[in-house]
C-alpha cells in the first residue's frame, strides 16, 4: 500500500509519518509512505492509495488538492483530511466536502491506526485483476462508473474511456460483492453508488449524466446503506 502525506509544515508530516510507520512494524504491513510539503510538488507524483492531505495549506489547501487530484487520475482517490479546525470537520461530515475519513490535528495514535485498519483492507479488495482475453489487467474498482452486460463479456464505463473485459457480468458482480461500493440495478448493468447523483422508480443517473434502466426494487435501500458506511 502507497501512502502520500502532504502537509506545508513538515514537522506535522514527519509525525505522522513516524506514526504510520509503527503502525506498519506493528501489523506486519508492506506500507510504502511518501511525505510532501506542497501540492505541486504531490500532484507531480503518480497515483497512491491513500491521501492524508492537511485541509488548510498556503499554496493549495487540501480541497483544492483533492479535486486536482481526482482530475488528473479520472476518477475518485482515496483521501482522508488532516485538520484542527471544526469549521471544516463539520464541512466533510455534512457531505459539503467529500471526504474518505478526516482526522482531527494533533492526529491520536488510535484513530489513526482505526483509520489505517479501513483503509487498508479496502485498498486490496479496491483493486481487481480482470481478464482482456488471454492477459490480466489490474484496475482500480474506484474509477469504474458503471458495467455493462455485452453478450459473454462486459464493459467497464469510467470518467475518460471504456475497456471490455471477458467477464460475464455475473462475474463482475461476484468480483465486487465483498463490498457496498457496487450494485447491480438490471440484469445488464452495475453501478457505482460513489457517482450516483439521482435516482427514481425507473432509472439512475450518474455524474457524469449517463441514465441507466433501474428494475431491482431494494435500490432504495442498498444505496442508504452504501450512504451510511460511506460516511468518515
Amino acid at each position: 500500500m502507497r501512502i502520500a502525506l502532504c502537509d506545508d509544515e513538515r514537522k506535522e508530516v514527519e509525525k505522522l509519518h513516524d506514526l504510520i510507520e509503527n503502525y506498519a512494524l506493528k501489523k506486519d504491513y508492506h506500507i510504502n509512505i511518501e511525505c510532501f510539503t506542497s501540492g505541486a510538488e504531490l500532484l507531480a507524483r503518480d497515483r497512491f492509495d491513500l491521501y492524508f492531505l492537511d485541509f488548510l495549506m498556503d499554496e493549495m489547501d487540501g480541497l483544492r488538492l483533492a479535486q486536482a487530484l481526482n482530475k488528473k487520475f479520472g476518477g475518485a482517490v482515496t483521501i482522508c483530511y488532516l485538520t484542527n479546525y471544526e469549521d471544516a470537520a463539520v464541512q466533510i461530515i455534512n457531505g459539503q466536502v467529500y471526504a474518505d475519513g478526516f482526522l482531527k490535528k494533533p492526529v491520536e495514535p488510535a484513530l489513526l491506526y482505526e483509520k489505517l485498519d479501513k483503509f487498508y483492507k479496502s485498498s486490496f479488495w479496491g483493486r481487481l485483476e480482470l481478464r482482456q482475453g488471454r492477459s490480466y489487467r489490474t484496475v482500480y474498482a474506484r474509477d469504474i462508473y458503471y458495467i455493462e452486460a455485452k453478450g459473454k463479456s462486459s464493459v467497464a464505463y469510467y470518467a475518460v474511456g471504456e475497456e471490455m473485459f471477458t467477464h460475464m457480468i455475473s462475474e463482475m458482480e461476484q468480483k465486487l460483492a465483498d463490498g457496498k461500493l457496487f450494485y447491480r440495478i438490471h440484469r445488464s448493468y452495475i453501478v457505482n453508488m460513489m457517482y450516483v447523483v439521482s435516482y427514481d422508480a425507473k432509472s439512475v443517473k450518474l455524474v457524469n449524466g449517463v441514465v441507466l434502466p433501474l428494475k431491482a426494487r431494494d435500490f432504495q435501500k442498498a444505496y442508504r446503506e452504501y450512504i451510511f458506511h460511506r460516511m468518515p
